[in-house]
């Protein structure tokens, strides 16, 4: 009887893991730019105010959060 080993290689938990930050980094982003209240924008410069002032759709912010969210829950399910 031989023993096989099912262990992914060390390669795939550095990558897994990498990808896991960068999509950690993504829903940082959404919360931020989510729950930004009138004083967090007052602070920033003028140019990144006026980020925040333009009115993205409905359908992009909810495509934003879904695909942010889904790839950490990716990630997390890889890991």
């Amino acid at each position: 009887m031989t023993n096989s080993s099912n262990k992914p290689p060390v390669w795939f938990w550095i990558v897994s893991l990498l990808a896991l930050i960068w999509n950690g980094l993504g829903v940082m982003a959404y919360l931020t730019r989510a729950y930004a209240t009138d004083e967090m924008i007052a602070s920033l410069p003028e140019a990144q105010q006026a980020e925040f002032l333009v009115e993205y759709p409905t359908w992009y912010t909810a495509a934003f959060a879904m695909a942010v969210f889904a790839g950490a829950l990716g990630c997390i399910a890889l890991i």
